[in-house]
C-alpha cells in the first residue's frame, strides 16, 4: 500500500481534517484501491488472463476491504503514538526554609513576620512571639529565598505575610507589622518595595 503514504496525509491534514475517522478511512481506502486494482489487472493481463467487468468489481471490492483494514490499523497506531505521556511525578515537598529550622520548635509553625538585625544576633518576629538567634542577616536572607518577602533596610527583612500597613511620614516610609512592630524602609530598598506593590 505504498500509495497510502501519499494519500493519507492529504486526507488527514488538508481535505478532511474535521471529518469523522470512519469517513476518512473509507475515502482513503477507496482512493488507494484504484491504483492497486489497476496493478493487479496489469499482472492478470501479463499472465494471459482476462479482466471482464465482474473481475474488476470483485478485485476492487477485495482490495478496498484490505485497504480499509490496513488504514484502520495505521490510524489506531498513529493515535496510540500521539497519546500524551503520563505527567511526571510531583517533586517531593522541599520542606520549610532552612532558616525556620533554626527557630525553637514552638515558633516553627508560626507565621514569620520579619527578621531584625541586632549586633551579632537576629530578632525573629513571628505570630507566636519573638526569638533571638546568633546569625548574620545576609545569611538569613539567603536561607529565606523561598519565602515571599523583601529586605527593606540593612537591618531588616520583612515577610509579605507579616505586613499590616504602610506608614508615610517625615519623608520616610515605615512598614507596620501584624505584631505592631515597625520596620523602616531605607532609600536603598525603596525601589524594591515600590516594585513589589507594597505601597
Amino acid at each position: 500500500m505504498t500509495s497510502a503514504v501519499f494519500v493519507s496525509p492529504l486526507i488527514y491534514y488538508r481535505w478532511m481534517t474535521r471529518s469523522h475517522p470512519a469517513i476518512q478511512i473509507a475515502v482513503i481506502a477507496a482512493i488507494v484501491s484504484v491504483p492497486v486494482t489497476l496493478g493487479l489487472a496489469i499482472i492478470q493481463m501479463a499472465s494471459g488472463g482476462t479482466t471482464p467487468p465482474e473481475w474488476w468489481a470483485w478485485q476492487y471490492g477485495y482490495v478496498i476491504v484490505v485497504s480499509a483494514m490496513l488504514t484502520t490499523g495505521a490510524w489506531v497506531i498513529e493515535r496510540l503514538m500521539q497519546k500524551p505521556l503520563a505527567p511526571p511525578p510531583a517533586a517531593p515537598d522541599a520542606g520549610p526554609p532552612a532558616f525556620l529550622e533554626r527557630l525553637p520548635i514552638r515558633l516553627r509553625s508560626a507565621e514569620l513576620y520579619a527578621v531584625e538585625s541586632e549586633d551579632h544576633y537576629l530578632r525573629v518576629h513571628t505570630s507566636a512571639g519573638q526569638e533571638l538567634i546568633l546569625m548574620r542577616l545576609a545569611d538569613a536572607v539567603r536561607e529565606l529565598a523561598g519565602v515571599e518577602g523583601l529586605q527593606t533596610h540593612r537591618s531588616w527583612w520583612v515577610a509579605k505575610q507579616g505586613l499590616a500597613d504602610v506608614v508615610k511620614g517625615d519623608g520616610r516610609l515605615t512598614l507596620k507589622l501584624k505584631s505592631g512592630a515597625e520596620a523602616p524602609v531605607s532609600r536603598t530598598y525603596l525601589k524594591a518595595v515600590r516594585e513589589a506593590g507594597w505601597m
